[in-house]
C-alpha cells in the first residue's frame, strides 16, 4: 500500500464483510434484517489496554493529596507565625513573595535549579533502571515502547521544560532586573515536579506490568495487520514488519518466561498470540492482495528461510503467511514447554484449537488446514518425547476441533457471504435462502483429523505408548458419534477409519491395548443401537467376531460395572473413557447376544434385566 487514500476508500481495500452489508441489506430489505455491526478488533485490544493504563485519578488524587498536605503544613506554620511572630506580618509575606531582592532571587533560583535537576535525574535514573530490568526479563522492545509512550514523553518533557525555565530565569537575574513573578512561577513549577514524582513512578510500574506490555505489543501488531486505523499511508512492507515484529516480541516474552519458569507470563503471551491470530482472521479479507506477498527480508527470517520455494508460494497463494508465523512461534514454545513447562503445551493446544475454530467459522480452509498440520506436528514431537500425559491432553483438544468442524453449528451465518467466498482464501460459498452445500468441506476436515489420529496411534504403539492407541480409539469413536448425530455424509468413512484403529495392535501381543480399543467400539455400538442404527452396530460386531469369548466377556463385565462418569484422578477430560449411561448399558446384552459363544448368557441377562453377564464375579470399577 503506497502513499494515497486511506483503507476503505477503494473496494479492494474494504473488508468484504463490510462491503457485503450493503448488498445484504438491499437483498433483505423489508424483512426487518439489520446488518451486523462488526467491532474493530484493534478497538477491542485498545479497550483492554485502557483498562491496564493508569487512570486519570491515579495522577490527580496523589498529586492533590500530597499538595494539600504540604499546603496545610505551610498554612499552619504561617498562621502560627502571624499569631506569635513579632516580625511576621501578612503584608510582609506578600512582599516576600512578590518583591524579591537580587541576592535573594539568585540564592533561591540557584537552589531551585539544583532541586529541579535532581528531580529530572531521579526520574530518569529510576525509570531507566526499571525499564532495563523489564527489557531483560521480557523483550528489548520494552525500551522502545516506554520511550514512545505519550504519557511518559509528556511527563519527562515537563521536567525538562521546568529545568530550562529555571535556568533562564536564573540567567536574567541582575541588579536592574529582578523577575519576582519568574521566581514565583519557578517555585510553583518545582512544587508541581515534586508532586508528580510519586504518580509518575506509579505509572512506570503500571506500564511495565506484563499484561500491559503484552497488550501494547498486540495492539501495535494488530493496527498494522488490519485494514483499520488509518494506516493507508504506511507501505505494505512497513506494516508487514510491524506485524511480524509484534508476533516475534510476544514469542520472545513467552520464551523468556518459560526459561524463567514464570507460568503466568508464558500463558499471557501464548494467549495473546492466539487473540492476535483470531482478530487478524476477522478482517484479513479486507487487506489488499499485496499484503499476502512474502518479501525477501521476511523470506530470510528463521520461520521461512528453511522452506522450499514451492512451500513459500503455497503460503502466499493461500494467504496464510501470518498464521504460519504465529503457529511457528507456537511450535518453538511447544518444544521448550515439553522440557520445562508441560502445562504450556496444553495451553498451546487449546489456542491452536481456537485458531482452527475461528478459521472454520470464516470458512478459511487454508488456515484451518494449517492448524491441523501443526496439531500433527505437536503429536509427533510429543510421541518422540514419549510423553504420554501431554499426548493425552493434546488429543483431547484435537478431538474437540474435529467435533467442531463436523458439527459446524457455531459457524456464524453472517460470515456466509452472498455469492462470494467466505474469505479471500475460502472455497465456501452460499446464496441467501439456499443451503450451504459446500460446508461439507468442513466436515471432510473431521474425517481427515480421524485419519491422522489413526496414523499416530500406530506410531505411538510402535514406541510402546499403548495407552495412546486406546485414547485415540475413544476419540475417533467420539468423532463417529458426533458425525452420526449430525447426519454427516462422511460418517461411513469415519466408521471405517475407527474400525481400523486396532490394525497395529492385532498382530502384537498386547491384550490390554486391544481390549481398550474394543471397549471403545462397544461403546459406540451402544450409541448406534440406542438410536435405532442396528446395522451400524452390527458392522462393529462383525469387526470383532473372532475375538475370544473370555476377552469379550471381560469387556462386557467391565463396561457394565462402571458406575460413575468421573474419573478418580484430576484430568482435563473430566470423565472416564468407559462410562456408559444406564440406557447404553441396557444395550450390552443385546449386542453381546450377536456373538454365538455369548448368546446364551446374553439372553439370560435380557430375561432378568441385568446389565452384567449372569454368574460373572462381581468387580468394582472406577477404583484402583
Amino acid at each position: 500500500m503506497t502513499e494515497g487514500p486511506q483503507p476503505g476508500d477503494h473496494a479492494e481495500d474494504r473488508p468484504k464483510d463490510l462491503a457485503r452489508d450493503g448488498v445484504e441489506s438491499r437483498g433483505r430489505a423489508g424483512r426487518g434484517w439489520t446488518p451486523p455491526v462488526r467491532p474493530d478488533p484493534v478497538s477491542l485490544i485498545e479497550q483492554r489496554q485502557k483498562d491496564l493504563r493508569l487512570p486519570l485519578r491515579g495522577w490527580v488524587v496523589p498529586f492533590a493529596a500530597l499538595g494539600t498536605v504540604a499546603g496545610l503544613f505551610f498554612a499552619l506554620s504561617t498562621v502560627f507565625d502571624l499569631l506569635l511572630g513579632a516580625n511576621f506580618t501578612g503584608r510582609g509575606l506578600v512582599d516576600a513573595l512578590l518583591s524579591i531582592e537580587p541576592s535573594q532571587a539568585t540564592n533561591t533560583l540557584g537552589s531551585l535549579g539544583e532541586i529541579m535537576a535532581a528531580v529530572l535525574g531521579l526520574a530518569l535514573t529510576v525509570s531507566s533502571i526499571i525499564v532495563q530490568l523489564a527489557a531483560t526479563r521480557f523483550t528489548p522492545i520494552v525500551t522502545s515502547l516506554f520511550l514512545r509512550d505519550r504519557t511518559n514523553q509528556r511527563v519527562l518533557s515537563f521536567f525538562v521544560v521546568c529545568n530550562i525555565y529555571v535556568l533562564w530565569i536564573n540567567f536574567v537575574v541582575g541588579p536592574a532586573s529582578v523577575p519576582s513573578w519568574g521566581v514565583l512561577v519557578s517555585m510553583l513549577l518545582m512544587t508541581a515536579s515534586l508532586l508528580l514524582l510519586f504518580p509518575y513512578f506509579v505509572f512506570v510500574f503500571n506500564f511495565l506490568e506484563p499484561d500491559s506490555i503484552i497488550s501494547r505489543i498486540t495492539t501495535d501488531g494488530l493496527a498494522a495487520s488490519t485494514p483499520y486505523r488509518g494506516r493507508g499511508r504506511s507501505s505494505i512492507g512497513t506494516r508487514q514488519r510491524e506485524a511480524t515484529q509484534g508476533v516475534e516480541h510476544l514469542a520472545n516474552i513467552g520464551l523468556n518466561a518459560v526459561q524463567q519458569q514464570d507460568k503466568n507470563i508464558a500463558s499471557s503471551a501464548t494467549n495473546a498470540l492466539s487473540n492476535y491470530a483470531i482478530y487478524y482472521g476477522d478482517t484479513k479479507a479486507g487487506m489488499v492482495n499485496t499484503w499476502h506477498s512474502i518479501p525477501d527480508w521476511n523470506r530470510q527470517s528463521p520461520d521461512f528461510v528453511s522452506l522450499s520455494d514451492e512451500a513459500v508460494d503455497d503460503l502466499r497463494n493461500r494467504g496464510i503467511w501470518l498464521e504460519w508465523k504465529i503457529l511457528r512461534q507456537y511450535q518453538m514454545l511447544y518444544g521448550e514447554g515439553l522440557e520445562r513447562m508441560k502445562d504450556l503445551c496444553y495451553l498451546i493446544a487449546i489456542n491452536t484449537r481456537r485458531l482452527g475454530e475461528a478459521a472454520a467459522r470464516h470458512g478459511d480452509l487454508p488456515a484451518l488446514d494449517l492448524s491441523i498440520k501443526f496439531f500433527n506436528t505437536y503429536l509427533r514431537a510429543t510421541i518422540n518425547a514419549n510423553d504420554i500425559r501431554t499426548c493425552y491432553n493434546i488429543l483431547h483438544q484435537y478431538r474437540q476441533l474435529g467435533e467442531f468442524v463436523i458439527e459446524h453449528l457455531d459457524t456464524n451465518p453472517e460470515d456466509l457471504i452472498l455469492d462470494e467466498p467466505m474469505s479471500m482464501t475460502s472455497t465456501l460459498t452460499v446464496t441467501i435462502g439456499a443451503p450451504a452445500g459446500d460446508l461439507s468441506e468442513l466436515e471432510r476436515r473431521g474425517l481427515e483429523i480421524a485419519r491422522y489420529m489413526r496414523y499416530y496411534s500406530g506410531i505411538a504403539f510402535g514406541r510402546n505408548m499403548a495407552f495412546i492407541t486406546e485414547v485415540i480409539a475413544h476419540d475417533v469413536g467420539a468423532l463417529c458419534a458426533k458425525a452420526f448425530h449430525t447426519d454427516s455424509q462422511f460418517h461411513d468413512e469415519l466408521l471405517a477409519t475407527f474400525l481400523r484403529v486396532d490394525d497395529s495392535t492385532e498382530t502384537a501381543a498386547s491384550d490390554t491395548t486391544l481390549q481398550g480399543v474394543r471397549r471403545a467400539q462397544v461403546k459406540l455400538a451402544t450409541t448406534y443401537m440406542l438410536n435405532g442404527a442396528e446395522s451400524l452396530a452390527r458392522r462393529i460386531q462383525a469387526d470383532m467376531k473372532d475375538e475370544p469369548a473370555e476377552r469379550m466377556m471381560g469387556i462386557w463385565q467391565l463396561l457394565a460395572a462402571l458406575r460413575t462418569r468421573e474419573f478418580w484422578e484430576v484430568n482435563d477430560r473430566g470423565s472416564n473413557f468407559d462410562y456408559l449411561t444406564d440406557e447404553q448399558k441396557g444395550q450390552l446384552p443385546v449386542f453381546f447376544s450377536w456373538f454365538p459363544a455369548l448368546n446364551k448368557v446374553a439372553l439370560e441377562a435380557l430375561r432378568t434385566g441385568a446389565f452384567e453377564p449372569p454368574g460373572a464375579p462381581k468387580i468394582v470399577a472406577n477404583t484402583p
